[in-house]
């Protein structure tokens, strides 16, 4: 059985300890290691190269938000899951403006945390309800006094097929080997497609594709 290897980071120790210990426990997943600040994260995340990294957001020194920006600068396809107290949309929307993957609140029950590392890995993205819904409402708020987007005007055929597999949760590289094309010409189609859909992230992207009936979710 292929195993997900998974970086966790956050600065309270015993509650570190406890995720790393619960998730030690499941059979696909292999930890790397436990971190307590932003700064270890990136460091550990370039030696390790997770699956998935599991970030806290206040943190001492460089933030969970902060570091995860990073990371996703230098391995655009690391796949981020920020696991926090805060549920209140600020901190949601800068996640999501990070790159991260996904939003867990702290409270949520252990078998959510277990089925959000899995869907992230398989799907690349996982918001459970109550996040979805108030990022939602936000992305709607931002889109209701904009003009509806025609994407067969927009779009290339290629773009069209690229957005479509960008939005299942595909990786640069998995997308890359599918259609044969370089990762570097992958990534240029993304960043073409969100400066015409005037769309920030992949998130939105999802989104995006969804609102469309491009993909379900």
């Amino acid at each position: 059985m292929e195993k997900i290897k998974i970086i966790i980071a956050d600065d309270h120790k015993i509650f570190l300890d406890g995720v790393v210990s619960l998730l030690s426990e499941i059979e696909n997943f292999d930890i790397v290691a436990g971190v307590t600040s932003g700064e270890q994260l990136i460091e550990y995340t370039r030696t390790y190269n997770p699956d998935i990294i599991i970030t806290d957001i206040s943190m001492k020194g460089i933030t969970g938000i902060e570091a995860t920006k990073k990371i996703k600068e230098e391995f655009p396809d690391a796949k981020v899951l920020v696991l926090s107290m805060h549920k209140n949309e600020e901190f949601v929307i800068s996640a999501v403006e990070s790159g991260a993957n996904g939003y867990l609140p702290k409270d949520a029950p252990s078998v959510e945390l277990i089925e959000a590392i899995n869907t992230i890995y398989e799907k690349g993205y996982y918001y459970n309800r109550e996040i979805s819904e108030l990022f939602l409402i936000n992305y709607s708020k931002q889109q209701k006094n904009e003009e509806s987007h025609i994407i067969k005007d927009e779009l290339t055929s290629r773009e069209m097929e690229l957005l479509k597999l960008v939005a299942s949760g595909l990786t640069n590289k998995e997308i890359s080997e599918k259609l044969f094309i370089s990762i570097k010409t992958v990534e240029a189609h993304k960043n073409h497609i969100l400066q015409k859909l005037k769309l920030k992230n992949s998130i939105e992207l999802v989104l995006y594709a969804v609102k469309n009936k491009l993909v379900e979710i």
